[in-house]
Order: structure tokens, then C-alpha cells, then sequence
């Protein structure tokens, strides 16, 4: 019983490593422009394609091919960890805390005007702008 354990404990734990590892290497963190923003088209088609190979890779079952290109993926990632980047994210973090403050005395007080002005003080777009509003009223209209 305790060997099935053990087996069991085992295998979600490498499942979750592998989707772990999987999740991280299609955000384009391994190149360092805060979560794949203000990539060049040359590094986002680069990010695409190898997102598509290691997809291609995982589809296909082929371990070699999915670990160089995990490997790959490391050694980018590697490359990032500098102080620089981690007071990026610092300071990304804190103005994500300032909007979050922020929208949360929105809706407490219930002055809707301020987030448009929010989102330009913070540079966030809200999901559901533009195209995602249309295909909700698309969708939900009749």
C-alpha cells in the first residue's frame, strides 16, 4: 500500500512539475520584457514558434525534442535572474497593488469615472475591451 503511495505522490508530482515548467516556458518570461511585454516581432515570433515546438513536442510524445527545448527555455530564464530584472518586478508588483487599491475604492465608493483615468495612470487594459465586448454581445444579446 504505502509503495502504491509513494507511486501515486510521485506521479502528480511530476505532472505538475511538467506543467509548471510548460506554463512558464509559453508565458515568455525567458526573455525578460516583464511577462512577454514590449517583445520585438522578431522575439515574439520567435516565443511563437518555440511555443509551437514544444507544443508540437508534448502532441508528438517526444521526450528529447521537448527536453532540449525545455533546456533552451532554462538557460534564458537563467540568463534573466539579475537584480535589475527583480526590481522590474518589484516595482511591477507594487503599481499592480496601487491599481488594485485603487479599483477596490472604486467600487466601495461607486465612482466608475476614475477607471478610465486609472487605466491610463497604470497602463492596463481590461479584458472584454473592444473585440471581448462585441463577442459578449454576440453572444449574450438575443
Amino acid at each position: 500500500m504505502n509503495v502504491k503511495r509513494t507511486l501515486v505522490v510521485l506521479g502528480v508530482t511530476f505532472i505538475l512539475g511538467v506543467l509548471l515548467v510548460s506554463a512558464i516556458s509559453a508565458s515568455g518570461f525567458g526573455f525578460g520584457k516583464g511577462f512577454n511585454k514590449n517583445l520585438t516581432p522578431e522575439e515574439q515570433t520567435a516565443l511563437q514558434e518555440q511555443h509551437y515546438a514544444i507544443r508540437n513536442a508534448i502532441e508528438e510524445e517526444d521526450f528529447e525534442t521537448w527536453k532540449t527545448l525545455m533546456n533552451e527555455r532554462i538557460e534564458l530564464m537563467q540568463s534573466e535572474i539579475t537584480q535589475e530584472n527583480f526590481d522590474a518586478i518589484i516595482q511591477q508588483h507594487q503599481q499592480m497593488q496601487e491599481f488594485h487599491e485603487a479599483m477596490q475604492e472604486v467600487r466601495e465608493t461607486g465612482d466608475y469615472s476614475r477607471v478610465e483615468h486609472l487605466q491610463e495612470e497604470y497602463g492596463i487594459e481590461f479584458p472584454g475591451k473592444g473585440y471581448g465586448r462585441g463577442m459578449h454581445r454576440m453572444m449574450f444579446s438575443n
